[in-house]
């Protein structure tokens, strides 16, 4: 069966360990020699709407591009990485042979690193265990750390958070300079001994790509805690994959995945200075963390040359007053080796005004149809399947339910506010495909019902992503 990844096609896909092992292998550790730009990241945004009714819907959304320079990718060429992996050796790892295929995937990474490279092994259960620093990839080693792997078993309990901290300590022991640094983690089940609370852990990877390195995850079977490697890896500035079926190579890589793709920034954030009575309600699914007074900061996560990230930011604003108004400020952070950047959106992008009711027109007019149908197909239907996808893996029908139907509503208003054709065919299609998805997960004895649930949250809430983030 053909796959590909969640965050090129939104429809249901399933990865197949080996072959995100070599995609891992290539992306990681091959790079291509880029011509000279004096050019920097840019960034650009174009707002749903500039004129608001007072007293009116106060959402107003920001489409938000992030551009890498545009250079001229010439031969492939080595660049030294560090590659860390954190394993989860708990003892649910012993089921269907999941540590056998993590330990085939690691040995896949062993045989393709290079003399200029390091490895580095950590992995948990009760307590976690450093199986290996970063050491230069030569025959003896890789020899010796193809021996420690396969003695690796599986049993106790998850101690996630001890894991990510002897990630911690070794990559900052370890920091060198100008090396590409990667960790991944891998694990089947929910934190639940030790840290394990989100936020507790997304700091602790907050502090992982501190050190330059870019954290990315993958839940391997049903019973791991989707919403939580999601969020580490956006902590982590990477990205976050599942599979489900463990046997086999599957061809998981569409034509973009299979160019290798140099990173540009290993981290971006955006700082967001918000207006007077402005609040920032989303930021397509990144982590938002306050920074005191009325700002705040989003996390973007790594920049890949030549390749653009797309999101949607979600403000509320204050209409009770007519006047101008004003989103606030935004710029945008990045990391080039050792290199701060940063660069400004121009103000005039977040300008608006909130006029009397009887200039319904001109609010009207100052639509941007292409940003308001796109927010509401996309943006905003990925929201809703987030919280389609918590209803359903908490076992609540008629929540999820309610969650469609609120949705379809909630569109069908903003039609008729805007005067924009939102509620197309393929949106009609969309929401009853998962009303059906929705029907069938609830069907069965309860352990199938269990497992049709869990495979159906995790289904949505990777959709979810892909559609925030497009």
């Amino acid at each position: 069966m053909k796959t590909k990844f969640f965050f090129q096609s939104p429809q249901r896909l399933i990865f197949r360990l080996a072959s995100i092992s070599f995609f891992l292998v290539a992306f990681a550790f091959t790079s291509y020699a880029v011509a000279a730009s004096s050019e920097q990241v840019q960034i650009e945004a174009k707002v749903s709407q500039t004129v608001l009714l007072q007293n009116s819907d106060n959402t107003i959304y920001l489409d938000v591009t992030i551009k890498a320079p545009t250079q001229t990718l010439t031969a492939p060429q080595t660049r030294p990485t560090d590659m860390l992996i954190i394993l989860d050796r708990s003892g649910s790892m012993s089921a269907e042979k999941k540590i056998s295929f993590a330990k085939a995937a690691i040995h896949d990474v062993l045989a393709q690193l290079t003399n200029n490279d390091r490895f580095g092994l950590v992995s948990f259960s009760t307590n976690a265990i450093v199986h290996s620093p970063l050491v230069p990839i030569n025959e003896a080693n890789r020899e010796n750390l193809n021996r420690i792997v396969d003695t690796i078993p599986a049993d106790g309990s998850t101690n996630m958070g001890e894991g990510l901290q002897f990630a911690l300590k070794l990559l900052t022991d370890n920091h060198h300079g100008e090396r590409l640094k990667k960790a991944l983690l891998l694990s089947d089940g929910q934190a639940n001994q030790g840290i394990s609370d989100p936020q507790g852990l997304a700091f602790i990877v907050g502090q992982i790509a501190k050190t330059g390195t870019v954290l990315s995850t993958i839940g391997m079977g049903l019973d791991f805690n989707e919403t939580l490697m999601t969020s580490l890896a956006d902590y982590g500035m990477g990205h976050y994959s599942y599979l489900e079926e463990l046997s086999g190579l599957g061809e998981i890589l569409e034509k973009d995945l299979t160019d290798t793709r140099s990173i540009y920034a290993s981290a971006s954030t955006i700082d967001v200075t918000l207006g007077s009575g402005v609040a920032l309600v989303d930021a397509g699914g990144y982590p938002i963390a306050p920074l005191g007074g009325n700002s705040v900061r989003i996390m973007t996560g790594q920049i890949l040359d030549n390749t653009d990230k797309h999101f949607v930011m979600t403000f509320a604003v204050p209409t009770q007053k007519t006047g101008a108004l004003s989103l606030g400020s935004v710029q945008l952070n990045y990391q080039t080796g050792k290199n701060q950047l940063q660069t400004r959106l121009p103000d005039t992008h977040l300008k608006l005004s909130v006029v009397d009711t009887s200039r319904q027109n001109e609010a009207v007019k100052s639509v941007n149809a292409d940003v308001y149908k796109k927010t509401w197909t996309e943006n905003n239907l990925g929201r809703m399947k987030k919280a389609l996808s918590d209803s359903v893996r908490e076992g609540n029908k008629t929540k999820a339910q309610q969650t469609i139907n609120e949705y379809r509503q909630a569109v069908e208003k903003a039609q008729k506010v805007s005067n924009v054709p939102l509620l197309t065919p393929d949106v009609e299609k969309e929401l009853n495909t998962m009303n059906s998805q929705v029907e069938e997960s609830f069907k069965g004895e309860a352990a199938e019902q269990d497992v049709k649930r869990k495979r159906s949250a995790k289904s949505i809430q990777r959709d979810s992503v892909y559609q925030q983030r497009k």
